[in-house]
């Protein structure tokens, strides 16, 4: 019996440590964000700075991450993305709303860092035809969502943008050891014009 307890307690710990491991923070404007620091020994900025742009360009549609901002000098990058939450009912889940955040990406040698910040809950309702629509005006930043929610959707959210925000993390750092870059553009081949009129 004790040892089953014991076994227990070590997977209620494993689970708990793993949970604090990925969580979203407070930043110095008092916003959730999501923020990592990866050291990549051997890369140098310019090559980080060209892996993340691609990153932005290819890995997800434009619509759920598009590149806002890029500042080649600085090596940062802004993007904005959003993606669907589900709300979970008695029977099963639904379409909850729809959550927008920002993308830093920053790199300088042999490093980098990115941040997910800027969450906005876009709460849905059922129209009249039973399809989901987004409550017009109802955009709520995530630090507010808590008065406006109950304490189970609010928590279930939050689990969703901890879960969302690992993924885009870890795509980001898939992308990040790749050699490959933007896709160069082909050079247009002059062509000599030859007249025929004269000879």
């Amino acid at each position: 019996m004790k040892n089953i307890i014991v076994v227990s307690l070590l997977v209620l710990f494993a689970k708990n440590a793993s949970a604090q491991k990925d969580s979203l923070s407070f930043d110095e404007h008092d916003k959730y964000i999501y923020y990592k620091l990866v050291d990549q020994p051997g890369s140098n900025a310019d090559t980080l700075y060209n892996r993340g742009l691609y990153f932005l360009n290819a890995a997800y549609p434009k619509k759920t991450l598009g590149l806002l901002k890029s500042e080649k000098e600085n090596h940062s990058l802004t993007a904005v993305g959003g993606y669907m939450i589900s709300k979970k009912g008695l029977v099963g889940s639904s379409e909850g709303g729809e959550i927008h955040y920002t993308l830093v990406i920053e790199a300088k040698d042999s490093k980098y860092r990115y941040w997910l910040t800027d969450f906005v809950y876009q709460p849905y309702q059922r129209n009249r035809y039973g399809s989901s629509e987004p409550v017009p005006g109802g955009d709520i930043p995530l630090e507010k969502a808590s008065g406006k929610l109950s304490k189970t959707d609010f928590n279930n959210y939050l689990d969703q943008v901890i879960a969302n925000s690992k993924q885009v993390g870890d795509r980001l750092k898939a992308y990040m050891l790749k050699a490959s870059s933007l896709v160069k553009k082909p050079e247009v081949k002059k062509v000599n014009k030859i007249s025929t009129k004269d000879w």
